[in-house]
């Protein structure tokens, strides 16, 4: 896809919906890395931010050519470093894949302060969902 014909807006793209979305806007993406803004000012607590990993990661994945629908599952988290358990304020997900291997994508991402400085940093590997669509 090109970074021209994404949608400005995470929720477009994802089956996450508010309160459990916390991906904002998609600030940038070339081809295998991604940058998102959250969805949120506030307080931030370490879970959240892992899963907000977690959702850049998979949408990444599911930007890649062949990569998986909205339905991808986290198969793997790997490498959780949590810098900052705690952390007030807007925050920024970057991911980047790392490789595919038979149908996973490994990303390596980061979540960041509003002024730069890490909070988060986690290896997460993203599947395709092995159920089938409810709507389909």
């Amino acid at each position: 896809m090109n970074p021209g014909d994404l949608p400005g807006d995470a929720a477009t793209l994802l089956r996450h919906r508010p309160p459990a979305l916390l991906l904002g806007t998609i600030v940038r993406f070339e081809d295998t890395a991604i940058v998102c803004a959250s969805c949120r000012a506030g307080r931030w607590e370490w879970p959240a931010l892992l899963e907000g990993a977690a959702q850049t990661a998979g949408l990444l994945a599911g930007l890649q050519p062949g990569g998986p629908d909205n339905r991808a599952v986290i198969a793997e988290l790997r490498d959780v470093r949590i810098v900052a358990p705690v952390h007030d304020g807007s925050v920024m997900f970057h991911a980047a894949v790392e490789r595919r291997l038979a149908g996973f994508w490994r990303c390596q991402t980061v979540v960041q302060s509003e002024h730069g400085s890490r909070l988060l940093e986690a290896r997460v590997t993203v599947a395709r969902s092995a159920r089938p669509s409810a709507c389909a």
